[in-house]
């Protein structure tokens, strides 16, 4: 053993996350539930970027969108009908309250918000997204949510 050699070169593994939020690594899908849950809730943004901590070693993540999708959205409505509060579940499992002020679009179809205490960008998944557009409207200042009594603009991502 040579100690002046050089040294053992770590070797970074390639994550990438498509535009449906599906997990790759080394160009194969992340099939298995528990790493997906690992990886996802291990998944964290710096300097633009976004990356993951496992096992005591940082790799990269490459995104063609979000990072992290809205699976089903859980609404609380009042007697009137009127959006109380809602609890979003991540693709993860993960559930927690819906900020309305980290609402954003993009286009006419792609609905975003902030997530998770790292405050990680999300886009609503499919039912997701037409589960919460009954509780959107559009006047001539744009797309807006009233939630609790408040009124909340979506802005533009």
């Amino acid at each position: 053993m040579n100690p002046s050699g050089p040294q053992h070169q770590r070797h970074v593994y390639d994550y990438f996350i498509d535009e449906y939020g599906k997990w790759f690594c080394e160009g194969n899908p992340v099939e298995d539930p528990e790493l997906f849950r690992l990886l996802s809730r291990s998944l964290f943004e710096k300097d633009g970027g976004y990356f993951i901590k496992c096992e005591g070693e940082v790799h990269p993540v490459r995104t063609a969108d979000a990072p992290l999708w809205v699976r089903y959205i859980h609404p609380r409505t009042t007697a009137d009908g009127m959006l109380q509060e809602v609890e979003i579940e991540l693709e993860d499992g993960r559930r927690e309250p819906l900020d309305p002020e980290t609402l954003r679009v993009r286009g006419e179809r792609a609905l975003y918000c902030r997530v998770t205490r790292k405050r990680l960008l999300a886009r609503f998944g499919k039912v997701a997204y037409y589960e919460l557009a009954r509780y959107i409207d559009l006047d001539q200042d744009g797309f807006y949510i009233v939630l609790g009594g408040r009124r909340y603009p979506i802005r533009a991502l």
